[in-house]
This record gives structure tokens, C-alpha cells and sequence, in this order.
């Protein structure tokens, strides 16, 4: 009987001590600063001399902001070489900076982003980015393997073939199907140093998957695979690990809070201006 009634006791003390913590909890309103803006710049200039390069600048919004960031317009910009060559930039639509046609960056030159606004941000009209291009290999192949027991439907393994230059290289992989860009946001991109390769043969290392079961990434016959390998910098390779680090999911009791992704813009701006050369290696898919 003693047993019972110590056993009632303490179900009675864990039930308390729910229904305590339970009770605990309070609605919390976070207010945010809508006020403080910044500059955002997006800007990738490749040694594809066919494709159009484009520099594009919003102004930074608040977190509950549910609209396409707003186009800087009316700025001055311009790309300056260590040669000390001069190329203006034209603002098409809102926002959106072209280089003329014919444009493609060279391996091994400094390209310094020049930027003037109309209207100050953050108090600052000035901003500036520098990228090196680096070097990369002379010619790039690719691969299918499919693997059926990855989810209802299989996936196919994109693999590149691929002879890495000594020293340390940093890569991101574009797939195309069929013209269309399948990596279009950064979280999308595989980006990889040559640490378990490095000098020596890639021979078929994956490096992008088209999921059976969706609908964009499914391959028919004669369907065009376009595979694009882009040797970028260290810097541009950590900036886009830490974009995906923190879209991705965290545990919250063992992640870091969030921050800001660290770019290399003067001023205070978000963003990251980089340059870089490409190969491209396509096949139908039979």
C-alpha cells in the first residue's frame, strides 16, 4: 500500500511540474527595424565571351518583406582592369548593369567593380569589389550513371572527367538540361575544392543529380545534359558555403546564430562581385 501511494506521489509531482513548464510560455512580438538598408550586389564575370554578363544591385529589405527587393537604378558603374582598361556598364532595366556583348573576363587579370550610386545607402554612395581570375584546365568530359534505389523514381549522377591543375583549386558545377539552368540559385550550386584530387584525374567524380521524380530534372531521350565547370576563388567558394549554411537546416541546439554572409564589397555592402573562367562539356541523353 505504501508502494502505491509513494508511486501516485511522485506521478502526481511529474504531472505538476508538466503542467508547470507548460504554462511557461509567452507570446513574444519581435520588432525589426525596417529603416536600416543596404546595398546588395550580384555580380559574376565569366571567360564565356558569348553569354551576357550582368551586374545587378537592390537595396537590402526587412525580414518580413514578401516583394522583390527594390533595383537600385541610376548608378554609375563601371569594370576596371589592372591594365588599367575602362568598360561602362548600362542599366537596361531597373537595377541591371550590362557589360557591352563580346565581353569575357581573362584568366589572370584583377577586375576592380567601380560603383557610384545617385542616392546615398547606409550614408554611402562609393563601393568597390576586386576579383583575380583564375586559371583552369583545357578540357572538361562528362558522364551518366543512374542509381535506381535513390528515391521512387532513381536519380541520375552527373559525373565529370576532368584533369585538375597542381596547386590548390576551388570548383562550382552548372547543369543545364536542355538550355535551361537546373543550379539557378546558389543553394542549387555544387562547389568542391581538389583536396582528394588535386594534379590528378578526376575520373567521374559526381557532381550534380537529377532527381527521376521531379519533373524539371526528368531525362527523356534526346534531351540535351550541358555540364559547366567554373574554377572560382577560394573567397567566392566560401561565400556561397556559408549562403548554403545558412538557408539550410539547423539543429538549433547546436548551430551558430545566424549572421550575415561575409563578401568582399567595400562600404558595408552584402553581396559578392568574382570573376572566373569555363568549361562546358554536353551530351544527348539516348
Amino acid at each position: 500500500m505504501r508502494a502505491i501511494t509513494t508511486y501516485i506521489t511522485k506521478l502526481i509531482f511529474i504531472l505538476s511540474v508538466g503542467l508547470l513548464i507548460a504554462s511557461c510560455t509567452e507570446r513574444i512580438d519581435v520588432e525589426l527595424d525596417d529603416t536600416y538598408t543596404r546595398l546588395v550586389v550580384d555580380g559574376q564575370i565569366t571567360s564565356d565571351d558569348t553569354s551576357s554578363h550582368i551586374i545587378m544591385l537592390t537595396e537590402s529589405t526587412s525580414y518580413f518583406y514578401n516583394q522583390l527587393p527594390p533595383p537600385v537604378s541610376n548608378a554609375d558603374v563601371q569594370l576596371i582592369d589592372n591594365e588599367g582598361n575602362i568598360i561602362l556598364l548600362s542599366e537596361e532595366t531597373p537595377g541591371m548593369y550590362h557589360l557591352p556583348e563580346g565581353f569575357g573576363a581573362e584568366i589572370g587579370k584583377t577586375y576592380t567593380l567601380d560603383i557610384e550610386l545617385a542616392k546615398e545607402i547606409d550614408g554611402k554612395t562609393k563601393y568597390i569589389a576586386t576579383s583575380t581570375t583564375p586559371s583552369i584546365g583545357d578540357t572538361v568530359y562528362i558522364g551518366l550513371q543512374y542509381q535506381p534505389d535513390w528515391g521512387k523514381n532513381g536519380y541520375y549522377i552527373v559525373q565529370c572527367y576532368y584533369w585538375d591543375p597542381p596547386g590548390a583549386n576551388w570548383y562550382m558545377f552548372n547543369i543545364y538540361k536542355n538550355d535551361t539552368l537546373l543550379t539557378d540559385t546558389l543553394n542549387k550550386k555544387q562547389v568542391v575544392d581538389d583536396r582528394f584530387y588535386d594534379g590528378e584525374f578526376t575520373n567521374g567524380i559526381g557532381v550534380g543529380y537529377l532527381n527521376q521524380s521531379k519533373k524539371s530534372e526528368v531525362l527523356r531521350p534526346g534531351d540535351v545534359i550541358t555540364f559547366q565547370a567554373c574554377s572560382v576563388t577560394e573567397g567566392y567558394a566560401n561565400f556561397i558555403w556559408e549562403v548554403q549554411d545558412e538557408v539550410s537546416f539547423n539543429t538549433p541546439l547546436f548551430s551558430g546564430p545566424p549572421a550575415n554572409v561575409i563578401g568582399n564589397l567595400s562600404g558595408g555592402a552584402i553581396g559578392y562581385f568574382t570573376s572566373y573562367p569555363v568549361l562546358y562539356a554536353s551530351m544527348v541523353f539516348e
